[in-house]
C-alpha cells in the first residue's frame, strides 16, 4: 500500500492552534467583507440613479428655462419652471455624487484591512484558511 504524505508546510499549518486574537481577527475581516458587499450594492443603486439623473440633466439643459416641468419630489411630481427644476437636479446630482465618493473611500478603507487581516491571517495558518471571496 502507498500512502502520500503531507508537506510539512501542510502538516505544520494543520496543527496550528486557533488564539483569541486570531479569532478576533476572522471575525473583523468577516464584518469587513460584509460591509464592503453592503456597500458594492449601494454602489450599484447610486449609481444607476447618478446615470440616469445626469441623462436626465442632458436632456433639461436643452428645454427653455422659461417653460414648465414636471418634477418629482418624493412620490409626488409638481410644476417647476424648467430652470428650477434643473437647479433642483443639479442639487440632487450633486448629493449623489457626495453619497458615493463617501461609499467608495469606506469600501477601500474595509478592503486595506482586509488585505492587513489577511496577511496577517495567511502567515500564521497558510493554506489551511481561505478569505478569498467566492466570486
Amino acid at each position: 500500500m502507498v500512502r502520500m504524505l503531507e508537506s510539512d508546510d501542510a502538516a505544520a499549518n494543520a496543527d496550528v492552534a486557533v488564539t483569541r486574537t486570531d479569532q478576533d481577527r476572522i471575525n473583523a475581516f468577516s464584518r469587513l467583507n460584509s460591509r464592503a458587499d453592503e456597500i458594492n450594492e449601494l454602489l450599484e443603486g447610486y449609481r444607476k440613479e447618478k446615470e440616469d439623473l445626469e441623462e436626465v440633466e442632458t436632456e433639461m439643459e436643452l428645454v427653455d428655462e422659461d417653460e414648465q416641468v414636471m418634477y418629482k419630489i418624493d412620490t409626488t411630481f409638481v410644476h417647476l419652471p424648467a430652470s428650477e427644476a434643473l437647479e433642483q437636479l443639479s442639487a440632487s446630482l450633486e448629493k449623489i455624487r457626495t453619497q458615493v465618493d463617501a461609499l467608495e473611500s469606506e469600501k477601500q478603507q474595509c478592503e486595506d484591512k482586509m488585505d492587513e487581516l489577511k496577511k496577517e491571517l495567511y502567515a500564521k495558518f497558510g493554506s489551511s484558511i481561505n478569505l478569498e471571496r467566492g466570486d
